[in-house]
């Protein structure tokens, strides 16, 4: 079964082995993260895939359920030579910037809870709660980077978002990072960054009104 064509981006690219993965640039719920691409499937003609090059294909889904990418192509006036240095000039850059993000946004977050806690108005069964939704969330993340890799039922998105604004964001960020999961959407941070936004300023609310 075949979907719309998409566009993406080539995440990984072994040259000697002949195949890849595709990071699609937006997705729907129950679509991949990542999309298998074989050699064999680059239209004839187009340039070798090179990793950080943008690409058009269309997305398959075979008989065992998994997906990959066909009649795939790059695009954009950007050779492969110069797409895929400039992915490696900003490898390291976005990721850093993310965790410093995240890293100061838990601060926040743990000063947030310590002040209520010590004014009584936040319980030991809060705190409790808030770390076995933590847990839960970081395997919620987990199982679903596993179903991405294996062409199985996907948990929504709209989900995964839920459990941030919860107060699971804090593991559902380092999630991203650890297990490489979600972070190269920029439609899917953008959310995650207003749900801890959002789980920020109600809690700022409640611990000083």
């Amino acid at each position: 079964m075949r979907a719309p064509a998409g566009f993406g981006r080539i995440e990984r690219w072994d040259d000697a082995r002949g195949f890849g993965f595709i990071v699609p640039e937006t997705s729907a719920d129950g679509a991949p993260d990542r999309l298998f691409v074989h050699v064999r499937d680059i239209e004839r003609g187009a340039t070798r895939p090179v990793v950080g090059a943008r690409v058009r294909y269309v997305p398959e889904r075979q008989a065992d359920g998994r997906w990959r990418a066909v009649r795939v192509a790059a695009v954009g006036a950007a050779s492969g030579a110069r797409a895929a240095r400039s992915r490696r000039a900003t490898a390291g850059a976005a990721p850093s910037s993310d965790l410093r993000g995240l890293w100061i946004a838990i601060a926040v977050w743990l000063g947030l809870l310590a002040f209520a806690a010590l004014s009584g108005r936040l319980p030991p069964l809060a705190l409790a709660a808030l770390a076995g939704l933590n847990v839960l969330t970081f395997a919620a993340y987990a199982l679903d980077k596993h179903a991405a890799q294996h062409g199985r039922w996907r948990t929504p998105e709209s989900q995964l978002h839920l459990l941030e604004l919860l107060g699971g964001w804090p593991a559902a960020g380092l999630a991203q990072q650890v297990l490489r999961h979600k972070r190269a959407k920029p439609a899917y941070r953008r959310v995650f960054v207003a749900m801890i936004a959002l789980h920020l300023l109600a809690l700022a609310l409640w611990t000083f009104a």
